[in-house]
């Protein structure tokens, strides 16, 4: 049998290895807090080497601990055969901590889950019954201690609520206990021989040595570590709000627009005039932040690999410090791949704004509530339709209209399942509709069309910003719209009518069918700008429709603001981001 001072030994180590995974287990998920993932792997905010260490390599970790300290135990187990109450409980223990760390490999293949569930069973449920039964037979011929007989008669009570779910299994603070017990009634006297002592010191005070204290001293430095910076970035965050109070220009409301000239970023106005010359590598929309019940306008900017708060009169605050360490680790793990993720076809610096904005997020994460300040639009308009058996009903001061669907039998108009063909068709959003007209001097005509922007289920009708209705001829060869009195204007279906505003017609060209398509530009979209008469305004390959203002890119191929009635009122800028989707899906076109 093992000597009483190793048994303790490896009981000892045993509680150190069940308190660090518990330990990690509660910590785990503020631990992860400090770490940024990445396509290389994750990487702490902090830039601490033990928590990379321990958070990128835990599926390594873990599984060696268990399986390891698992080992370790069962061979203890082995060599105290002759002691069958010590052996029993350090074998429960082995198998439990052996079957852990390997079941986490498991977890990563693609082993059936209900295969890894009787595994479980088997031997955290079934397998202990068995053996409590085999001992409670063995020890009746020795004359047994209360202990021992009530020991394994709650092995089979819990094993037996826990193959019925009632209870979890915890079997390695069962057996850490059970040992303790019949460690303290172990007989002192027991020699052990060199070749055994030897291994016994090898396995026990070196191997578990490493993996439960070792484990331990890692999980406790990476909690350790985390909670200092913690301390650090927010007393850090809390002087940089500070600050930002007493920033001229901080609480300036106008609105800012990012541009971006020669690679370098600034800041214009609505009315096109710029307020912060290009002079940033990166920057991020101005954020409405609230501070002490207050409310802030701030953009995050890097210049010459420094990073700044900034007001819209451009005063600045570096960040210093753990705040300056903290964001350089931010730009140097996510700065590509933040790119990449919202920019998957890498097209020329789109969505620049956009990834860069997120370092913003990332790096106050939650202790402020920041609001983007980007160009609003009210472009999308609707109507509300009276609904009458199966009818919809619309009027206003010059015409009234009557919707009546048409239903196909060949079409899709409800979602059905063909039994036949053991397909569930969706339904289609083509549906006809004959639309009467009646004008306020009697006039009445009708005509079947397709109607884009209805709604059936909410009775509603999306409309363009003058109030214009759109549709689509049956033939589907025109496109068009009800003007004001309920008359049809139509246009070749080779344009998309974009919106109809300030007695403007905004139309998007699809020219893919033309004789001289490049197909080498096949990203390249076309607009048009015509008045009410067909007359054309302006072309463009480049266009965003505002409140206000026009977004479009000139013959000089780069990006103005128009107001209203077309005049430039902005210099002229390789990008001007006006919003969020104009930065990562914009019409910018892929030439850029």
């Amino acid at each position: 049998m093992n000597k009483k001072r190793t048994n303790r030994i490896v009981a000892i180590f045993n509680i150190i290895s069940v308190a660090t995974f518990y330990i990690f287990a509660f910590s785990a998920s503020y631990l992860m807090s400090s770490i940024m993932p990445g396509e290389t792997g994750g990487k702490s905010i902090y830039n601490s080497f033990i928590i990379d260490t321990l958070l990128n390599n835990i599926q390594i970790i873990l599984p060696l601990m268990y399986s390891g300290i698992g080992i370790i135990n069962i061979i203890c187990a082995i060599q105290n055969k002759k002691n069958k109450k010590i052996c029993f409980w350090q074998l429960v223990f082995g198998i439990y901590y052996f079957w852990t760390g390997v079941g986490i490999l498991i977890l990563l293949t693609d082993m059936d889950e209900d295969v890894i569930k009787w595994i479980d069973k088997i031997i955290f449920r079934i397998v202990p019954i068995i053996l409590a039964i085999i001992n409670l037979v063995f020890i009746k011929k020795h004359k047994p201690k209360v202990i021992q007989v009530i020991s394994y008669i709650a092995v089979i009570i819990l094993s037996i609520l826990s193959l019925l779910e009632i209870i979890s299994t915890y079997w390695q603070i069962i057996a850490i206990v059970m040992q303790l017990i019949y460690i303290h009634f172990q007989d002192r006297n027991i020699e052990e021989s060199k070749s055994r002592k030897i291994v016994n010191i090898i396995l026990y005070y070196v191997l578990q040595l490493i993996l439960s204290v070792g484990f331990l001293v890692i999980v406790l430095s990476s909690l350790l570590i985390t909670k200092m910076n913690e301390i650090k970035w927010k007393n850090g965050l809390i002087e940089l709000y500070n600050n930002i109070t007493t920033l001229k220009g901080s609480t300036d409301k106008e609105l800012y627009i990012p541009v971006e000239k020669n690679y370098k970023y600034g800041f214009i106005n609505e009315n096109g005039q710029e307020k912060i010359s290009c002079q940033y590598d990166r920057v991020t929309y101005f954020n409405e932040i609230e501070i002490n019940n207050s409310t802030y306008y701030i953009a995050l900017v890097k210049k010459d690999n420094k990073f700044y708060i900034i007001s819209k009169s451009n005063n600045s605050i570096e960040l210093n410090g753990a705040l300056e360490k903290y964001m350089q680790t931010i730009d140097n793990h996510l700065g590509e791949s933040m790119t990449s993720m919202f920019n998957e076809e890498g097209n020329y610096r789109l969505a620049y704004i956009q990834s860069f904005e997120f370092f913003l997020q990332v790096f106050t994460r939650g202790e402020a509530n920041l609001n983007q300040q980007t160009v609003k639009t009210n472009n999308t308009n609707s109507i509300t339709l009276t609904k009458k058996n199966s009818k919809y009903y619309y009027s206003n001061k010059n015409y009234s209209m009557i919707i009546e669907p048409i239903y196909e039998e060949t079409g899709y108009d409800e979602d059905y399942y063909d039994e036949d063909e053991n397909t569930y068709y969706l339904a289609s959003n083509n549906t006809k509709y004959n639309v009467t007209i009646t004008k306020s001097n009697g006039e009445q005509k009708s005509s079947i069309v397709y109607l884009p922007g209805l709604d059936e289920d909410d009775a509603t009708l999306d409309i363009f910003t003058n109030g214009y209705i759109e549709f689509e001829n049956e033939e589907q060869t025109r496109n068009g719209w009800y003007d004001s009195n309920g008359n049809q204007i139509t246009i070749p279906n080779t344009y998309t009518i974009k919106d109809i505003k300030d007695n403007k017609v905004i139309l998007q060209l699809d020219n893919t069918e033309d004789e001289n398509y490049d197909e080498n530009k096949k990203y390249e979209l076309h607009f048009l700008i015509i008045d009410m008469t067909g007359k054309t305004l302006l072309q463009t390959t480049a266009i965003d429709v505002y409140d206000n203002m026009y977004l479009v890119k000139n013959d000089n191929n780069k990006m103005i603001l128009m107001d209203k009635d077309l005049n430039v009122i902005s210099n002229e800028y390789d990008k001007i981001i006006t919003t969020m989707q104009m930065d990562i899906s914009a019409n910018y076109s892929s030439y850029l």
